[in-house]
């Protein structure tokens, strides 16, 4: 477990062992359905106090190889309608987003909300947006195990359901989801966690993840489960998680709601029938777009209107890199759940 959630002496060698791609002003990726954006130009506040380059960090993602040329299409758009070059680039992981954004060698960062709430309590940084996915803009982690352990943890026999993300039928038990409800809304059957007995091999994943180690370890602690008498098997990647259970490296496993769509059906054929949801955590806040404290006022509100408008601009670079369908102002409210998670898992 991490004791601080910040490494000021590793800013320089952790934050630009990055893989950055340049991404200068497109004129088709201005282009769209967005017709607001045109009379922005016109509108545009005084950009004497604007720097002439800006960095926009990226988390690694395991569905996207190449991140920073798939999201180009937004460096683009953003470096177009701001009159400023604005580069993507890839952090090794969310801490490295937060350390780039207060370092001032990432002015704008996409990353999960504790990242966020992390940035703005470390150094006055600016959460300006969060994600939806399908309607939400919060998540839940789920609690999942293989078929051949589903009468342990299931008090009822697992129902095949609909993920709308991906129209792909998979197993659920004890409520969490039926063939007319698939919502992924939690607390559901948390007390099904007391089944898991010491010794137990459960999939975990880092640490700083949200979905895959901390939201678990409040709910298994919830229900008086010790992580220290588990056998803990470490994993990297959501869609990772799914296959220690899948293939019975691991008899419980977590992840975010549904991560079995991040594995290749090419891989797991059978996925579907052989992992079983069996409950899920609270709800947690999806991330967002976090500005750095020294970029001037004028500047982030233009990010922010720009970014808060892509979805109508370009919905399938959106969908693909991201996974979500817009972004919405950041709830303050919601951030601070995130806050208090970090809290928890930070030492403080």
């Amino acid at each position: 477990m991490r004791k601080t959630l910040f490494a000021p002496g590793a800013l320089a060698l952790a934050v630009v062992a990055l893989a950055a791609c340049s991404s200068t002003p497109s004129n088709a990726a201005a282009t769209g359905t967005a017709g607001s954006t045109q009379s922005t130009q016109s509108t545009q506040p005084s950009q004497s106090s604007w720097p002439k380059q800006l960095t926009l960090a990226l988390i690694p993602n395991e569905q996207v190889n190449d991140l920073v040329t798939s999201a180009k299409p937004l460096t683009d758009y953003l470096s177009q309608q701001l009159g400023v070059t604005v580069t993507g680039v890839v952090t090794k992981d969310y801490q490295a987003a937060v350390e780039a954004v207060c370092a001032g060698q990432a002015q704008i960062a996409i990353a999960d909300a504790g990242s966020l709430a992390a940035a703005q309590d470390q150094c006055g940084a600016y959460p300006v947006l969060q994600d939806v996915r399908f309607g939400a803009s919060s998540y839940a982690s789920e609690f999942f195990t293989n078929i051949a352990h589903a009468s342990k943890y299931c008090t009822d026999a697992p129902v095949k359901a609909t993920y709308a993300a991906n129209g792909a039928s998979y197993l659920y038990c004890n409520g969490v989801a039926d063939g007319a409800k698939n919502t992924g809304v939690g607390p559901v059957a948390v007390d099904a966690l007391k089944k898991i007995t010491p010794g137990t091999k459960v999939a975990f994943g880092n640490t700083t993840s949200p979905a895959g180690y901390q939201l678990p370890v409040l709910a298994l602690e919830s229900q008086g489960i010790k992580v220290d008498d588990l056998t803990q098997v470490p994993v990297t990647g959501n869609d990772n998680l799914v296959m220690a259970v899948y293939k019975g490296d691991a008899e419980v496993g977590f992840a975010y709601w549904d991560a079995r769509s991040a594995v290749k059906a090419s891989e797991a054929p059978d996925l579907g029938d052989k992992v079983v949801v069996f409950g899920l955590s609270q709800m947690y806040p999806n991330g967002g777009v976090v500005l750095g404290r020294d970029l001037p006022a004028d500047l982030r509100a233009k990010i922010t209107t720009l970014m808060a408008g892509y979805d109508k601009v370009d919905p399938t670079t959106l969908k693909n890199i991201f996974s979500q369908t817009a972004w919405v102002p950041a709830d303050p409210a919601a951030i601070d759940v995130a806050r208090q998670v970090n809290k928890r898992f930070s030492g403080q």
